[in-house]
């Protein structure tokens, strides 16, 4: 686990080396550069040591210096990949994966990618063909970024390097204007105009002299099948069979090693799992709180006691809170609106002081229909049609004034009403922000950003017109999964020096859950084959639990700890003065929440997220 960077015009390797110092987090082990003085190609690492930790140095080269790579996460099949190169009479000074990286190269060239099993983003440096190639993991659980200045072309494991040498970039209202109704950044573009991230499961492949790099997609999310349920016990053994095969894999490290521990279903599999693949008691975290009613530390703490763990506990406290996250949020290279980004930090630092490297249960509800809303879905397609139109839309005009609070009271008017489901689901996964917009927005967010141009770009995603529960599982892992999900698991450990591994991101899983029905995955309230398998995998049988994800007194810290916070961004944030938001309709919702008139959390956090990033991102330090 590191973080990589490069450019292709730094001849004395000094560009390159300022941003590996930015990128100092993610690898406070060791750092290393290389630079070709005569094509003026630089690469630069910083190291976090996981596996071959006295001879894993980065870059690393080919016997005769003529390929060189840099790798930031962890082929986890580079064992078999060693195994293979050897006999093909490559010669290997050291057990890392990323040597493995450079040797593929020359068997294979760009089509070595479709050899490796893990989550990664990599560079590597062909001297002979003056090429420069590209790569990232198929779900997008590495970031990389990169900025094209006339025919040169820059690479880092984040934004903010990128922008170094008071080049602070240009804001994108339209990546703005998608923050806010997201929470986050969707790729391929970032909050910064001339900086893009490469795609999961992207190439690109730099040639000096060429008009553009190329960029082409190796592999993307199987269409989940469209078909009757099966019957469950094969799936369920197919199931438990690669999932075993891929916690195995990735619980191979030379350092300590634990696992995130909530109580639910994905993390409590991984666990149990662990567990059977571990001669000793396999070391659990789980996070609470001081306040508000979604502690869910007794559910792990029953999961680890079951599994024969060593359990960690942490208490988030509302202390911490007011001081953890305005530096947390300032410290982001791009903007990100998920509560559960606060108790992930704090967990990952909390873990950081015992191990090196945590397996987590991030892509399992993407994968196996574990999102309510697929439920729901289902319920609105069985519907539609059958509600009379003006019942429908009596429903449409009642779901905003219902309070947010109570989704299910919503969601029941929302299956009424007559809708196509990519607005449904835009609207269940956003909390419905993309209709505050002409209320909360300022004049730096012009109406052009109002109109449909998000939903079209997420129908560009999906293959079907029409498109069926299956199809918007597909869009997840598309979309809210790398941008979200996974971007808000790798900065929250890496931040601290954690590495965070994914057992249920792993190919032929995927593939597989891809071949099973949605209503198979969305049975016995959701992510049922998971459910069926933790049955068997945990002594004392599966806790009983309603699927509540990484929950977060969000609500209860903005009237608490954060109010002071809140009221300074309202007071004086780049946010306000820039003219991004509204200040006077910002105040009076931040008004009615505080007093209790109304929960407006699903609003005030994504503009706290931001007004707080920008500070940062401008430099300015508001004490």
């Amino acid at each position: 686990m590191c973080g990589i960077c490069g450019t292709t015009d730094d001849p004395s390797g000094r560009a390159t080396a300022a941003m590996s110092a930015a990128l100092r987090h993610r690898g406070p082990d060791d750092h290393g550069l290389y630079t070709h003085a005569e094509s003026g190609v630089s690469l630069g690492a910083r190291r976090l040591a996981i596996i071959d930790v006295a001879d894993g140095h980065q870059p690393l080269s080919n016997e005769d210096g003529t390929v060189w790579a840099v790798l930031n996460g962890e082929i986890y099949n580079h064992p078999d990949l060693q195994e293979r190169l050897l006999g093909q009479g490559h010669s290997l000074r050291s057990l890392t994966d990323t040597e493995v990286l450079v040797h593929l190269y020359e068997e294979y060239g760009p089509a070595m990618v479709h050899a490796l099993e893990g989550m990664f983003a990599f560079a590597i440096w062909d001297e002979r063909e003056g090429r420069l190639l590209l790569a990232r993991d198929r779900f997008g659980e590495k970031p990389l970024f990169y900025r094209r200045r006339g025919d040169e072309l820059s690479f880092a494991s984040e934004l903010a390097p990128l922008l170094d040498g008071g080049d602070g970039g240009e804001l994108d209202p339209g990546a703005v204007d998608s923050f806010f109704v997201f929470g986050y950044v969707p790729g391929p573009g970032t909050i910064v105009r001339d900086v893009q991230q490469l795609p999961p499961a992207h190439l690109l492949t730099w040639r000096r002299g060429a008009a553009e790099p190329e960029v082409g997609c190796y592999w993307s999310p199987p269409t989940v099948a469209d078909r009757a349920p099966e019957p469950v016990a094969e799936l369920t053994a197919e199931t438990g069979r690669l999932l075993h095969q891929s916690v195995g894999s990735r619980m191979v490290a030379d350092v300590p090693l634990g696992v995130f521990l909530s109580g639910g279903v994905d993390s409590s599999l991984i666990a149990a799992i662990a567990a059977s693949h571990s001669r000793a008691p396999v070391r659990t975290f789980t996070v609470g709180y001081d306040v508000g009613s979604v502690d869910e530390s007794a559910f792990a703490r029953r999961v680890a006691r079951n599994v024969g763990a060593d359990h960690h506990e942490l208490e988030l406290t509302c202390s911490d809170v007011g001081q953890r996250v305005p530096s947390l949020l300032r410290s982001l290279d791009q903007p990100l609106a998920d509560q559960a980004l606060v108790p992930l930090n704090a967990v990952a630092e909390f873990a950081r002081s015992t191990v090196t490297t945590v397996i987590a249960g991030e892509g399992a509800d993407e994968l196996f229909g574990g999102y309510p809303r697929y439920r729901w879905l289902h319920r609105a397609e069985a519907l539609d049609g059958r509600v009379p139109a003006s019942v429908a839309a009596l429903g449409e005009r009642a779901i905003d004034s219902l309070p947010v609070r109570n989704w299910r009271v919503r969601r029941l008017v929302d299956v009424a009403a007559h809708r196509p489901a990519l607005e449904r689901h835009l609207d269940w996964v956003t909390a419905r922000r993309r209709h505050m917009r002409s209320r909360i927005y300022g004049p730096a967010l012009s109406p052009q950003h109002l109109n449909g141009r998000i939903t079209a770009d997420l129908a560009a995603r999906v293959e079907a017109p029409q498109p069926a529960i299956g199809d918007l599982m597909r869009l997840d892992q598309l979309h809210w999964l790398p941008d979200n999900v996974l971007m808000k698991a790798d900065r929250a450990s890496m931040l601290v020096g954690l590495e965070v591994r994914t057992p249920y991101l792993n190919r032929e899983l995927a593939e597989f859950a891809a071949t099973v029905s949605p209503l198979t995955h969305t049975g016995m309230g959701g992510k049922a084959l998971l459910r069926r398998l933790l049955g068997t995998q945990l002594p004392g049988g599966a806790p009983r639990r309603r699927k509540t994800a990484f929950r977060v007194p969000a609500s209860e810290w903005l009237r608490g700890p954060l109010a002071p916070v809140l009221d300074d961004q309202l007071a004086r944030g780049a946010v306000f003065e820039e003219g991004w938001f509204d200040r006077g309709q910002a105040r009076r919702i931040a008004a009615q929440h505080v007093w209790g008139g109304a929960d407006w959390t699903h609003v005030l956090w994504p503009l706290l997220s931001f007004g707080l990033w920008l500070d940062g991102f401008r430099g300015r330090d508001h004490g």
